[in-house]
C-alpha cells in the first residue's frame, strides 16, 4: 500500500473508535440508577451516579430517579 492509502485506512479505523467510544460512555445524574438491557432483555445489576461504559450498539439503559426533590 501506498502512503496515502495507510493515511486513509488508520482515520477510518480512528473514526470507527471514536464512533464506538462516544456511543459507549454515558453519565448517570446524582439520584438517578441505570438500569441497562442487552438485546432487549434487561439485566440483573444497576448502577448509580457517575460515567459507565457499555457495549455500543449491543446493549442500552434508561436512568431512573429514585430520589423524591422536595422543595420548601
Amino acid at each position: 500500500m501506498t502512503m496515502p492509502h495507510v493515511g486513509a485506512v488508520f482515520a477510518a479505523i480512528a473514526g470507527v473508535v471514536a464512533i464506538m467510544l462516544h456511543s459507549s460512555i454515558h453519565k448517570i445524574e446524582e439520584g438517578h440508577l441505570a438500569v441497562y438491557y442487552r438485546g432487549g432483555a434487561l439485566l440483573t445489576t444497576p448502577n448509580g451516579p457517575g460515567y459507565h461504559i457499555m457495549l455500543p450498539f449491543i446493549t442500552t439503559y434508561r436512568s431512573v430517579q429514585v430520589r423524591l426533590f422536595f422543595q420548601p
